[in-house]
């Protein structure tokens, strides 16, 4: 998965084409420039972390003035945030749209469609909350902090006042928490128990051991300090850890404890008061898509029958196909083997881009049991060198599936869409409106995609596809079974034996993850299936002069973005 953090109080906020339809101004409007600098400016300085792995040199961006660690809020404040995003959204959408080019008009549809997400949002401030066992903030601070870069003295201060800043933050986490036990909003019994067991991991384990570990290298490499500054930056980090993170961690994981007699044991949101409005509004925040939830599970259930029939029909054609699929697994010794083959034959269905470095890193045991499977870390906008793929090697995750998993997160998933659109020379503010079914759904088709570059036969790759999409909407299906419908775990393992003999253990495990992750697997599923629509409407547009690199090329020149307006300026295409 993509992790990009926008920390604001609790919000975690992470062209080519030629035509001839009518000219259009090719100058920036300089004003609404000024709006929207401005906006990316006080938005990527909202926190040390979130302009650390934003920025490399705030000071080319008119950021003189830094920010600090993170900022206590309270549930007050998330409720009366609709005000102010309704005054953004008005100047947003007060210029002219004539006056604007096209890049800023393209900015000016994303921007007022996630202000208007957002301000929807508000309705639910009693759902808020940035707790999870998976892409909760207590999950993933640890490789956050190791990753932060200390280039000069500014950084490290920068860095000190996070590690001091966080059980102030975590305390206004776990008073949300309260509140919400209050409100009936609280998340279920077992979500609470997943994030307590990992807090107490970290405690017991030296979860903070890769920090010591990162940290004492940033500081051998730091030629701006002097040896004794190197031992007293040491010294700090050591007392920071003890003083801060550990009370800081000890603290959530004890008022957590005492709120577990409040959680209910079903997950369902729509067990909660106003929780399948919310739902809703969470599951098209998360996917982009305009398509009701209704309209969701009508595509999935579509999409998953075409697929399992088309399995049966490569089954009644060569059974041995299901076995000889996999033989590409092990001719990739390697990831950068992997990494290398994909970079190499992905060049005729994907636009050229200049090379792009990684670091391939793995996920420290401490934190195996919590984290993805991989995960990519975005460069900052100003420096896309410094890409960083992490590999998670816990024994839940198939290895045979790196291929696919490196597709995913490197070629052509996240690093290179990501390395692309920085390429753009797109207005600033486009780098932070981030759309997860887009980011998501572009690394999930992608990852199908990359089944092309195995060098397995055409029936092989059919299989591999299908399988896939299988999975996909049979997770979707769980998601919106537990969360719309309120399915319990005995009927969501009816419903997945229906689609073959799930065990008990499995379909447990299933629910949990959908539990403690409303509606995340969606811009997965929806996203991917989005893309493909999209990919329809492209081929109705083009006809005879579609081909794979022109539609991969409109979608990355496009950037993140709701799908509507993916598909909005479909209709505009030649003119991009």
């Amino acid at each position: 998965m993509r992790y990009f953090y926008k920390i604001t109080a609790l919000l975690m906020i992470i062209f080519t084409l030629t035509g001839c339809l009518p000219a259009q101004n090719t100058a920036d409007n300089p004003d609404f420039a000024a709006f929207t600098d401005e906006l990316f400016r006080s938005e990527a300085n909202s926190d040390s972390l979130t302009l650390n792995y934003t920025l490399a040199h705030p000071e080319n961006y008119g950021i003189t003035e830094l920010p600090g660690g993170f900022q206590p809020f309270s549930y007050e404040d998330l409720a009366a945030n609709g005000p102010a995003l309704e005054n953004l959204l008005a100047t947003a959408e007060s210029y002219d749209r004539d006056s604007l080019s096209l890049k800023q008009q393209i900015l000016q549809d994303v921007l007022c469609d996630s202000l208007q997400t957002d301000i929807q949002g508000t309705k639910f401030a009693a759902f808020s909350g940035a707790l999870g066992p998976t892409t909760g903030i207590q999950a993933q601070l640890p490789v956050l902090l190791a990753e932060f870069r200390i280039g000069d003295r500014s950084d490290l201060e920068q860095y000190f006042s996070l590690l001091m800043s966080v059980p102030d933050y975590f305390r206004s986490l776990l008073t949300l928490e309260q509140k919400k036990s209050e409100l009936g909003t609280l998340a279920c019994r077992t979500s609470l128990e997943h994030i307590i067991s990992q807090c107490r991991e970290f405690l017991q384990s030296g979860g903070f051991t890769v920090l010591t570990t990162t940290f004492q290298k940033k500081i051998a490499g730091a030629d701006f300090l002097s040896e004794k500054e190197k031992a007293d930056s040491l010294s700090r980090h050591e007392d920071c850890i003890r003083q801060y993170l550990t009370p800081a961690y000890q603290s959530l994981t004890d008022g957590l404890t005492k709120l577990l007699p409040l959680a209910m044991d079903n997950g369902s949101l729509s067990s909660r008061p106003e929780g399948g409005s919310y739902y809703s509004h969470l599951v098209k925040r998360i996917t982009g898509s305009s398509l009701s939830v209704d309209e969701l599970e009508s595509l999935m259930k579509e999409k998953l029958d075409t697929a399992q029939d088309t399995l049966l029909a490569y089954a009644k054609k060569d059974p041995s196909l299901f076995s000889t699929c996999q033989s590409y697994v092990g001719d990739y010794p390697s990831t950068d083997s992997i990494l290398t083959a994909l970079q190499k034959r992905m060049t005729a269905d994907f636009p050229q881009m200049t090379d792009s470095s990684y670091e391939i890193k793995y996920v420290d045991e401490a934190l195996e049991d919590y984290l993805s499977p991989a995960f990519y870390l975005t460069p900052p906008l100003d420096d896309s060198r410094t890409n960083v793929i992490y590999i998670n090697n816990s024994s839940r995750f198939d290895a045979s599936s790196l291929f696919n998993t490196l597709a995913h997160e490197g070629y052509p998933g996240h690093l290179y869409q990501t390395c692309y659109m920085h390429s753009k020379n797109l207005p600033a503010l486009r780098y932070l409106l981030d759309y997860g079914g887009y980011t998501e759904g572009w690394a999930t088709y992608a990852e199908i995609y990359s089944y092309k570059y195995t060098g397995v036969s055409k029936d092989e790759i059919g299989i591999l596809r299908n399988n896939m999409v299988v999975s996909l909407c049979l997770y979707g299906l769980c998601d919106i079974g537990v969360h719309a419908r309120g399915w319990s775990r005995e009927e969501l393992l009816s419903f997945l034996n229906g689609y073959g003999s799930w065990g008990r253990e499995t379909a447990d495990s299933i629910y949990d993850a959908v539990t403690d992750e409303p509606a995340s697997y969606l811009k997965y599923t929806a996203g991917y299936l989005e893309f493909m629509r999209l990919k329809d409407k492209m081929k109705e547009k083009l006809g005879d002069r579609y081909s794979e690199k022109t539609f991969h090329t409109y979608v990355l020149n496009m950037g993140p973005a709701s799908f509507d307006i993916l598909e909005k300026y479909i209709q505009r295409y030649g003119e991009l």
